[in-house]
Formats: C-alpha cells, structure tokens, sequence
C-alpha cells in the first residue's frame, strides 16, 4: 500500500513521467524556430539530468535558463554539425551511386565507412550539447570532449544511439507514437549523461572541463 501513496515509488515515477512528457513538448515547441534547436538540446539535457537525479527542480525554469545561457555557443555547435551531417550526406549518395547503381566493390565498401562515420558524428553531436549543458568551454574543446568521451564510454554510447534513433525511427513510421518515444529518449539519455557525468566529476575529466554550476551560474 505505501507504494501508492503520494510519497510512494508508483505517483514518484508517474510525476516524472509527467516531467519528461512536459520537458519533450518544451523542446519540440523551442526546437521549432530551427536556428533554436542547439540550444534547446542542450536546455532538455539540463533539465533532464536534473529530473533523473531527482534534484528539486522546475522544468521550464530550468530549460529557459538553460536555453538563454547557452543560446550562442548551442548556435554553433549546431551550425557546425550541420555542415559536417550535409557533407556526410553527399559523400553517403555519392558511395551508394557508386557501389549500388555502377556495381563497385569498392563504392559498397565506402557506404559501410560513410555509415560508420555518420554514427560517430551522430555521437559527437548528442555529447557536445551534453557537455555545453554541464561545463563552461570553448567550442573546440567541447567538440574535442565530446569525440574523447564518446570512444571512452563506448558501450553507453552505443546504447544511446541505438535508442536515439531507433526511437526516432519508429517515430516516423507511426508518428503518433513521438508522445511516447521523444520523452522515453530524453530519459534514457539523461540518466547515462548523468552517470557518465558523476564519473567525470570524481577526478577523471576531460582537460578544461569546468562544471556549469561553478561558472556559468555566476554570470546570473
């Protein structure tokens, strides 16, 4: 009976189950300006950690102030793997024009490579604006965490994008299923940043790493 209380493990996890619905309709409304969406990521990252470690916490609050601290920096971080995803885009048509329509061995062989780097730059992206929403750094050192990370905690990072995407996916055959799937991910994502996060705070972080709440915080 005392798991149905109001104090009980059943309304906790229906009330952040309610959190990460709330937190996934925030940012596909800030997401939607296009130009927004670095920031936004980084803001839902934020807030999910902060609902994953079960620190008191609002959910808008925390995602507005999130958003507004790291608008500037989530900007490039996203102009620049835009770029890098349009260019893997091209070399990705260019193999399969290479190895399915003309025959090429060779061309099959770069699809498989093209693939490959797509899922790296994939993970790069999803740690960079982890890393914006926790630490206070320049944009390359980010980017260079990010890939640094990444390999280092390979099999969460494999698991992440399995979900990510794979969620994603589903998502686009039965579309109704994003009310579902877009909390789900952002649960799942949050609660390995944030363990991956704790592991870096005990000693191990990466060079110039800084933690948000010890700088980004003071500027307020």
């Amino acid at each position: 009976m005392n798991g149905f209380s109001l104090d009980g493990k059943f309304f906790k996890g229906l009330t952040k189950a309610g959190d990460f619905i709330i937190l996934a309709i925030i940012t596909a409304v800030f997401c939607l300006p296009v130009i927004t969406i670095g920031a936004s990521l980084t803001a839902a990252v934020y807030s999910g950690i902060k609902l994953v470690r079960d620190e008191e916490s609002y959910v808008y609050k925390d995602f507005w102030k999130s958003f507004k601290m790291n608008f500037v920096q989530g900007l490039l971080i996203e102009l620049i793997h835009v770029v890098i995803g349009f260019l893997l885009y091209i070399d990705l048509r260019a193999s399969v024009q290479w190895g399915l329509v003309q025959g090429s061995q060779v061309g099959v062989i770069f699809i498989f490579v093209v693939i490959g780097v797509m899922a790296v730059w994939v993970a790069v992206m999803m740690y960079s604006f982890a890393l914006l929403s926790r630490y206070d750094n320049k944009i390359p050192v980010t980017l260079k965490n990010a890939l640094i990370i990444s390999i280092h905690h390979l099999p969460q990072t494999v698991i992440m994008l399995i979900a990510t995407v794979g969620l994603i996916y589903f998502s686009c055959i039965y579309f109704t299923a994003f009310i579902v799937t877009i909390p789900l991910i952002l649960y799942v994502d949050s609660f390995i940043f944030s363990s991956i996060f704790k592991h870096l705070e005990k000693g191990s972080q990466p060079d110039q790493t800084e933690e948000i709440e010890d700088t980004k915080e003071e500027e307020e």
